[in-house]
């Protein structure tokens, strides 16, 4: 691999990419979904659009843990 791009990552001020108490029913924590608000809103600037326009240009693949579609951490289990 040459070149590795992270993309489509929201981050607050304050450096957290998920709000508090991630669960399955908040995966990305209580309030989290709030930290895309700024690229899917209607009010988007022409700048954060074509911001969002770009992100997906000239990728080849996406590389996911399972902790993208919900709070799963440590050992894998029988149930998984």
């Amino acid at each position: 691999m040459t070149e590795l791009r992270v993309h489509d990552l929201s981050v607050s001020l304050d450096g957290y990419a998920a709000g508090p108490a991630q669960s399955p029913a908040d995966p990305l924590g209580i309030g989290g979904e709030r930290l895309h608000d700024w690229i899917f809103s209607p009010d988007a600037t022409e700048v954060d659009r074509r911001f969002r326009a770009l992100g997906d240009q000239d990728i080849g693949a996406t590389i996911m843990g399972r902790n993208v579609f919900g709070p799963v951490r440590g050992p894998w289990s029988d149930e998984e």
